[in-house]
């Protein structure tokens, strides 16, 4: 329960991370840092956790853990409460939300909304909260490391041989139920708008459809708030060890576990083993053994194609099928995970069933990455078209050019003094996007029904001034079909991928001796934060802000952010990043094949 705690919450702090970027007005490459900080406070403890993790009382150290978790949590949303109501524009009705300006073509320039509240110093503190999450999830990450390696040692030294692998693969799949419930809370959280209870909900003119819309984000953490103190409870009246329902002997693990004949020659006899108990020593065990090396490659690209998609996937959903934060987290967790859930019992089974030993579990992780990877090609075809826009996209109607110039300013809107860093798009003729209805050239407004309208607009082409624009992006019409193919392609990679976590957790703990089990465990991990885990989000988030086409800018804070994407750079970046990972897990289970082959013609 207490892992599944922890995977729920990482879930929703992902679910939930574009709707954060659009509230704190942040790049991807600043969002990906803060969804690593969680891994960067677990890095910083993680190998000395898992040293100590036979020498402490395990269940009363996962329970200390805890605590941490609960503080961390509360300073995760300090930010909703200490800072400023969220400032949105809205041009859809006569009255705009926070802003009476209409951000129409003048020829005398205007101050802009966001500048003279740049005058308080407090605003610039405001646009910084979002260290107050770093920071927060920093201490959940030092919290929860003790989780895995003391949790699944414990677990696996307390149950039969042949069960341990049942066990741990129920409680892996009970863990991957944690990503779903997660996305789903998500889907809930974000429909309820950000500062629900401290403003009147009526005067709330957009939906959650609106590029503008941030929904609850906070909410979800303070259900992890109440979750953890329930979870952590039971832990502080564990015993240290419990019964074995069987004593797992020398010459068990001589049979079973064949890695270890290989350290029994060299070491000579139990005496000398005894001796080679310290950290350094059981770090030149670890990577001196090539079967480790490659479970670690295997882990780790795995984890650095998970963290990036588990990071993204919802901004992806949103950028290029046009989903809202809300509809996207119900579509990974209500359908997609559920696939990894299925894949995962089944790996769990299968391994059970057939009694599979390492060579077995490898060959099934090698058919489940293959399959895995064939599953996930097509995504990298199927997107939508990126929504025309005038000056980026597609050359103005007015212009004589027919390529794109630098910028987004034409000679029919030169004279207009448009906030170059304000995104308020409006929609044109020919399905052309404006970045505004000043890019646009429009000059008058008109009220019918209490809806604006934008006219006199002469950037629109051949009678522009005769027509006029709407508020909003322009439709993509093959958006709808398109989310579905992507869906199925990624919904059936991860059950193939699901079949091979329960053999990549087990084949951790026996390719390494009995004394490194939760040592091995733990520096698996500590290699999949420094290398997968932190980096792969980053790396992702750099790759997404690269395609980006179109940056504001906060005055406040200067700090940038996108508001449009390149869609086919963007889908052909992100997808193929996900492939090459797959790829080298493919390349290490094939070398980790032919290694224990190689072992068991040898030592049989």
């Amino acid at each position: 329960f207490e892992l599944l705690h922890q995977v729920l919450a990482g879930t929703y702090s992902r679910s939930v991370l574009s709707s954060i970027e659009r509230r704190f007005e942040l790049p991807s490459t600043i969002s990906a840092v803060v969804s690593s900080s969680y891994q960067i406070g677990n890095l910083t403890v993680m190998a000395l956790v898992s040293y100590l993790g036979s020498k402490v009382n395990r269940p009363r150290f996962l329970a200390a853990g805890s605590l941490l978790l609960f503080i961390g949590y509360i300073l995760v949303v300090l930010p909703q409460f200490l800072g400023d109501l969220y400032v949105f524009a809205d041009l859809s009705t006569t009255s705009t939300s926070n802003h009476s300006q209409t951000f129409t073509c003048t020829e005398v320039a205007e101050i802009t909304p966001h500048s003279t509240s740049c005058e308080m110093e407090e605003e610039k503190a405001n646009s910084n909260m979002y260290i107050f999450i770093i920071v927060g999830m920093m201490v959940c990450g030092i919290g929860g490391a003790p989780t895995q390696p003391l949790g699944l040692s414990y677990v696996d030294d307390h149950a039969s041989e042949h069960n341990s692998a049942l066990y741990i693969g129920i409680i892996t799949t009970i863990t991957l139920v944690g990503p779903a419930l997660g996305y789903l809370m998500g889907s809930f959280c974000l429909k309820i708008w950000v500062d629900f209870g401290r403003v009147d909900l009526d005067s709330i003119t957009i939906d959650p459809k609106h590029q503008s819309w941030v929904g609850a984000w906070w909410l979800g953490f303070i259900v992890c708030i109440v979750v953890i103190a329930i979870a952590s409870f039971p832990l502080w009246f564990f015993p240290k060890h419990l019964e074995k329902p069987e004593e797992k002997t020398k010459e068990n693990l001589l049979k079973v576990h064949s890695a270890y004949i290989i350290f029994f020659i060299f070491v000579g006899d139990d005496k000398l083993l005894s001796q080679r108990v310290g950290l350094g020593a059981a770090f030149a065990r670890l990577f001196k053994n090539p079967q480790y090396i490659c479970v670690l490659v295997i882990f780790t690209s795995i984890g650095f194609k998970i963290a990036g998609l588990g990071t993204f996937v919802v901004k992806y959903l949103e950028v290029a099928f046009g989903k809202s934060a809300s509809q996207s987290s119900f579509l990974i967790g209500a359908i997609n995970l559920p696939f990894l859930i299925i894949g995962t019992l089944l790996g769990s089974v299968i391994i059970k069933r057939w009694k599979l030993q390492k060579l077995g579990m490898v060959r099934l992780c090698i058919c489940g990455f293959v399959l895995s990877f064939a599953c996930m090609i097509p995504s990298f075809f199927i997107g939508c078209d990126t929504i025309a826009h005038a000056g980026l996209t597609v050359p103005y109607p007015t212009s004589a050019e027919t390529e794109i110039a630098d910028g987004v300013e034409s000679t029919c809107n030169s004279m207009c003094h448009c906030d170059q860093n304000t995104y308020i798009p409006v929609c044109g003729p020919a399905n052309i996007t404006y970045l505004s209805p000043c890019h646009a050239g429009c000059t008058d407004t008109s009220s019918e029904s209490g809806k604006n309208e934008y006219t006199s607009c002469s950037c629109l082409g051949a009678n522009g001034t005769s027509q006029s624009v709407t508020i909003g992006r322009c439709f993509v019409s093959n958006c709808e079909e398109s989310v579905w193919g992507v869906i199925v392609s990624k919904s059936l990679s991860n059950f193939f991928s699901g079949m091979c976590i329960t053999a990549i957790m087990i084949l951790k703990m026996r390719t390494v001796l009995p004394q490194d089990k939760s040592f091995g465990i733990g520096i698996g991990l500590l290699v999949y934060r420094v290398l997968a885990a932190i980096p792969g989000p980053i790396a992702f988030g750099a790759l997404i802000d690269s395609s980006c086409l179109f940056w504001s800018q906060n005055p406040c804070s200067n700090r940038s952010y996108c508001t449009v994407y390149d869609n086919h750079k963007y889908r052909r970046g992100f997808i193929g990043l996900v492939l090459i990972a797959q790829i080298a897990s493919i390349v290490a289970a094939i070398v980790l094949h032919s290694l224990v082959v190689k072992e068991q013609g040898k030592y049989t």
